[in-house]
């Protein structure tokens, strides 16, 4: 486009030597020149870059102006022309704008005229209806006022205030006790503990009389639950093992009141008892359509003890059974409303002020203490038949019996209800009772057993050892493996003590040792045999067991001493030995003179007892009850007179060595007996081969 428009200028402004000029007109061509020169120079120093110039270059190509002369001689009128044209018709425009103008001024003056009235009847308008609205507003506020009021009432109403229905569903007789009951007396209670808020307020007035309202209430409906729960317990059938949900939910309700909660048990408690009475007395005599009276094996006391307690134990079972659910399932639930009752009520209050620290409540404990109270009666029943029981009896094992069979049952009822229930401890006394009434019938029965206790010629054990060891046997046997360590060494004293120093006493009045001795291992011997018999089923046995057989074996070697005495006695050896050891400080001489007087009757004195000594010996024995024994003793006193034989004849051995040395050294010769002789063990020629032989 530069070169369409701008290419011709070049022939323009060349100055070259062949250009035209004219003549005369140099001054002025060369103004001319330097104008068109600089002209040229500012065109080419411009830059065709420029927006400005490049907009317009884009507008000349819109326009189809084409690059001749005569266009560009007559461009600059065109465009002049062009902004006349276009300056023209704006101010025509201008003038259509002018006009409207005036229009809308006239028509802005009319508004504000209007504006002017209307303003001037607002304020007029707005000055009559100002009291108008200042009442509306009044108005308006007041019925919101009342509609709170409105709304707080119906809300009070409805959570503060209970209806008639649900009032005599509450307190009135004649209305069931179901579900809705229930339901208004929780809500009783809510509105009650609300009522605390109330009081927070200045004005109490409101609260303190819904709260006695509601008090009064609440009073009504527990006495009507307690009455209900009440009439219940006495329709309640205790054969079935279910109680129903009512009178469970009752009691866990009626727990929020302890007194009558606790007056509540009481007279179940009462009712019970009556009842258990009733059916322990018809069980012992049989009325009532009982199978078969108890009281017809009374002539067996152990039955009869028996009878009673299985059935109190039965009864016992019968009542946990149909009672658990009312204190374990629920134990949580009575144990917060008696916490609440004990708070709520004033006398509570006190009570438990006096106390150092409050009970928590125990549901296993509660249903221990009910069934024992509920067999209160048939408990002192049970103790009075089971003493008259125990007295009547003059057997002293059956009485042992009967206080092993209540301390099984102690143990049964003490896992069934606790250690601590009254049943557990009735059934202690009577264990306390029984043992000692049989101890006293063995005392008794000790003393005249053993008024005449001299021995038999036989020296057997006495006929009252052997029953009391049968008794002791059959007492231990019954108690078996339970049998504690301290009741034994009781039942020990009861049974065996006195008998025994009766025996010992007995055996002090025989004047020879050896019967003497004999006896006490034969009844000594008979104990033990008893205690080893027993020990296999009562552990707690072996201790008197050890004690006997340290006794047995005492006296068997007692037995063993007294036997060999009486050996080296009989056989003169002891004595023999004695004058050996008398002499051991006379000269040669003289203890050869002395063998020579003694030595053959002592010879002879050995002989006449080894002829017999065994059978004399085993015949002094005959008494002794255990065959065993009295063989031991007979080969251990045997062994101990040979021993001393042996050192017998070590020392005669000895004395004749030096006799013969002596006699030689004298040139005297040895005694002789006939022509032949004679040295001192040939006057004493027994040796201890010998011995061993005829004693074996």
């Amino acid at each position: 486009m530069a070169t369409q428009y701008f290419g011709s200028l070049d022939g323009l402004t060349s100055t070259g030597p062949d250009s035209p000029t004219t003549p005369g007109t140099d001054g002025a061509s060369s103004k001319r020149t330097n104008a068109l020169s600089t002209k040229l120079a500012t065109v080419l120093s411009s830059s065709y870059a420029d927006y400005e110039i490049r907009d317009a270059l884009r507008l000349l190509d819109r326009r189809d102006v084409h690059n001749d002369e005569e266009t560009r001689r007559t461009l600059k009128s065109n465009a002049q022309k062009e902004v006349i044209d276009c300056n023209a018709k704006i101010v025509d425009d201008f003038g259509q704008v002018a006009e409207q103008l005036q229009r809308v001024g006239a028509m802005i003056a009319t508004l504000n005229e209007t504006c002017a009235a209307m303003r001037e009847h607002i304020i007029a308008a707005k000055h009559e209806s100002d009291p108008v609205l200042e009442e509306a507003s009044t108005l308006i506020s007041r019925k919101q006022e009342t509609e709170t009021k409105q709304q707080l009432l119906n809300a009070f109403t409805a959570h503060f205030l209970v209806s008639t229905a649900d009032l005599n569903a509450l307190t009135s007789s004649a209305e069931p006790l179901d579900d809705q009951f229930f339901a208004v007396l929780a809500r009783v209670k809510q509105i009650h503990r609300d009522c605390e808020i109330l009081l927070g307020y200045e004005n109490q007035r409101l609260g303190l009389e819904v709260m006695e309202q509601t008090a009064r209430h609440l009073d009504a409906g527990f006495k009507k639950l307690y009455t209900w729960i009440q009439r219940e317990f006495k329709a309640l059938d205790l054969e079935d093992p279910h109680i129903s949900g009512s009178i469970r939910r009752g009691l866990r309700v009626l727990s929020e009141r302890p007194t009558l909660f606790q007056n509540c048990l009481d007279f179940f408690a009462e009712a019970r008892q009556s009842t258990l009475a009733d059916a322990f007395q018809a069980a012992l005599t049989g009325s009532a359509g009982a199978a078969k009276a108890i009281e017809f094996s009374t002539h067996e006391p152990l039955r009869y003890v028996g009878d009673m307690l299985a059935w109190v134990h039965s009864a016992a079972v019968s009542e946990k059974e149909a009672l658990e659910g009312l204190f374990v399932s629920d134990a949580d639930k009575i144990s917060k409303g008696l916490s609440a009752g004990r708070a709520s009520e004033p006398w509570a209050r006190i009570s438990r002020a006096r106390r150092t620290k409050d009970v928590v409540f125990d549901g296993r404990r509660a249903l221990s203490d009910l069934i024992s109270r509920n067999l209160a009666s048939v408990c002192e029943t049970l103790k009075s038949r089971i003493d008259v029981a125990i007295r009547s009896s003059a057997d002293p094992v059956v009485a042992f019996k009967i206080f092993n069979l209540l301390d099984f049952y102690r143990n049964i009822f003490t896992k069934l209800l606790g250690a601590e229930s009254s049943l557990s401890k009735a059934i202690g006394t009577l264990q306390s009772s029984t043992l000692a009434h049989f101890e006293a019938m063995m005392e008794e029965q000790t003393t005249a057993a053993t008024a005449d206790n001299t021995p038999s010629t036989d020296l057997a054990p006495p006929a009252f050892l052997t029953t009391a060891l049968t008794q002791f046997s059959e007492v231990a046997r019954a108690r078996g493996p339970q049998m504690s360590e301290t009741e034994l060494e009781r039942l020990f004293a009861a049974v065996l003590s006195g008998i025994l120093t009766a025996c010992a006493e007995a055996a002090v009045q025989i004047p020879d040792v050896r019967r003497s001795t004999i006896y006490r291992l034969n009844y000594m011997g008979a104990m033990r045999s008893t205690l080893a018999s027993v020990s296999a089923q009562v552990p707690p046995a072996q201790v008197p067991l050890e004690r006997a057989t340290s006794e047995v074996r005492s006296l068997h070697h007692q037995l063993v001493d007294h036997l060999s005495t009486t050996l080296l006695e009989d056989s003169g050896v002891r004595d023999l030995m004695q004058e050996i050891d008398a002499r051991r400080s006379h000269d040669a001489q003289a203890r050869r003179a002395w063998a020579a007087d003694h030595l053959d009757e002592a010879a002879q004195r050995l002989d006449d007892f080894l002829a017999s000594a065994l059978m004399d010996a085993q015949e002094g024995l005959k008494n002794l009850l255990d065959r065993t024994l009295a063989k031991d003793v007979v080969s251990e006193a045997v062994e101990r007179f040979c021993t001393e034989f042996d050192e017998l004849e070590g020392i005669l051995e000895i004395m004749n060595t030096e006799h013969v040395g002596a006699d030689a050294d004298q040139g005297v010769g040895n005694d002789h007996v006939n022509g032949q002789a004679v040295s001192i063990r040939d006057r004493y020629p027994r040796t201890s081969t010998e011995v061993r032989a005829l004693l074996s």
